[in-house]
């Protein structure tokens, strides 16, 4: 198997992190919302209108949310071969945040 290159770690670390602030992007949606709202009913429906028809649904968006965890933790753990402790640290900190929102799927 070829080994990845450098620069291709990088991108995936990148990558990872994009996962992850997408993942935090949604629950901060779903704080918001829940805030606005006065009813659970309420809250959802304010929630759902921040997607697309085809995403509202009762698993859909808990199902986005789980994929974007474990492709961060999936890049995250293949960059974790970059040299240097700032790489390292971030791919840590990608790991530890990932799992956390998963288990809280």
């Amino acid at each position: 198997m070829k080994s990845l290159t450098h620069r291709s770690l990088k991108t995936f670390a990148g990558l990872a992190l994009i996962c992850l602030l997408i993942n935090i992007l949604i629950l901060g949606l779903w704080i918001y919302a829940f805030n606005l709202g006065t009813t659970q009913i309420e809250r959802v429906a304010i929630f759902d209108n921040y997607f697309p028809d085809a995403l509202v649904g009762r698993w859909n968006i808990t199902f986005l949310r789980m994929a974007f965890c474990i492709a961060a933790i999936i890049l995250s753990n293949i960059s974790m071969k970059l040299p240097g402790k700032l790489w390292k640290s971030l791919n840590i900190i990608i790991l530890i945040f990932s799992i956390l929102s998963l288990s809280l799927n």
